[in-house]
């Protein structure tokens, strides 16, 4: 598959399928996310500080986008637009910082990426884009000319962790959710 530019949004699928899911593994859901953004609605994490200082960090790179585009932070600003306004592509609940959730996202991704489902885990994978010449023989996603993508496993839960529970509605969304023992959990948006 080449010819043409790398999309996160419309290559997701493809880049699971090829490098995340295993021999027989199903995948129940997927969501492309841009700097591996998730909502939390779990009680105490991030803290509210922390949600104070990143709402006044965002307005003020709004502010600012036109010097970015002017000294090259193009390509940067360009992905956070593409996934504004969309649905989030994980919610994550639970009680208190220390919760199962909280400890698994509170380190968790920066980068753009996926959150996947499978029958067997769930994790997060982020995107590297790489020339296909560097001299590795990587298996990637090969894009535009010597543009090659790869998944780098950032996150991954073992299924023996979780249960899956079903269906449930975020407003006109629908999730997949998963809870893990201490009763928190994640929802990962249906595909």
């Amino acid at each position: 598959m080449s010819g043409r530019e790398y999309d996160l949004l419309e290559d997701a699928r493809s880049l699971v399928a090829g490098q995340w899911l295993q021999d027989g593994e199903q995948l129940r859901s997927y969501a492309a996310t841009g700097r591996g953004n998730y909502r939390s609605e779990i009680r105490g994490h991030p803290s509210a500080a922390y949600r104070a200082a990143t709402a006044v960090g965002w307005a003020a790179v709004k502010l600012v986008s036109p010097v970015g585009i002017v000294t090259g932070g193009v390509p940067y600003w360009n992905e956070i637009r593409r996934f504004e306004g969309r649905p989030p592509g994980l919610v994550a609940f639970g009680e208190g910082r220390d919760c199962e959730a909280a400890r698994l996202l509170k380190t968790g991704p920066h980068r753009s990426g996926i959150w996947i489902l499978t029958d067997r885990r769930f994790g997060f994978a982020a995107d590297r884009i790489t020339s296909a010449s560097d001299g590795r023989q990587a298996k990637g996603l090969r894009r535009d000319g010597d543009t090659l993508v790869l998944l780098d496993k950032v996150l991954e839960v073992p299924a023996a962790r979780f249960v899956f529970e079903d269906r449930v509605t975020r407003g006109r969304d629908v999730y997949l959710r998963i809870r893990f023992r201490d009763g928190s959990g994640v929802d990962v948006r249906n595909r």
